[in-house]
């Protein structure tokens, strides 16, 4: 398993179980996060507990990780119950499944930044925030 593969595993541990003192291990503290547009552990901390009250049985399975030296994509599939307040929005008892692509970057062993994300457009359209496109006729 590479470094890239233990860290993310790492991650992925503490968000799965809800030990975000593992993210100290994990992540760096200057970490930057590209397409949520902020930087340090803990906004990164505040992300995952505001999904983790809005789904409680919020869980990440990684479907793929590809490393090259420093460098890292996984692509993995979150799923959960919506039974908790997200982004404003009151909890619909729905469960969802997306998928979030990642790519990332290691520095001294730990993530120092990251592009890409969850599915969002899945996301709000299976809590029927937005409506589920209809079959080509």
């Amino acid at each position: 398993m590479s470094q890239a593969q233990e860290i993310l595993n790492g991650i992925y541990e503490a968000i799965n179980t809800g030990h975000l003192a593992l993210l100290e291990k994990f992540v760096a503290p200057g970490y930057v996060e590209h397409s949520e547009g902020f930087q340090g552990v803990e906004p990164f901390r505040q992300q995952i507990t505001a999904f983790r009250t809005a789904f409680p049985d919020l869980r990440v399975t990684v479907e793929d990780v590809l490393t090259d030296g420093d460098r890292f994509a996984s692509r993995t599939t979150v799923t959960g119950t919506h039974t908790g307040d997200l982004m404003g929005m009151p909890a619909t008892g729905r469960r969802i499944s997306v998928e979030a692509v990642d790519i990332g970057r290691i520095e001294n062993g730990q993530a120092a930044e990251r592009w890409g994300g969850l599915n969002m457009y899945a996301l709000l359209t299976q809590l029927g925030v937005i409506p589920a496109p209809q079959p080509a006729a």
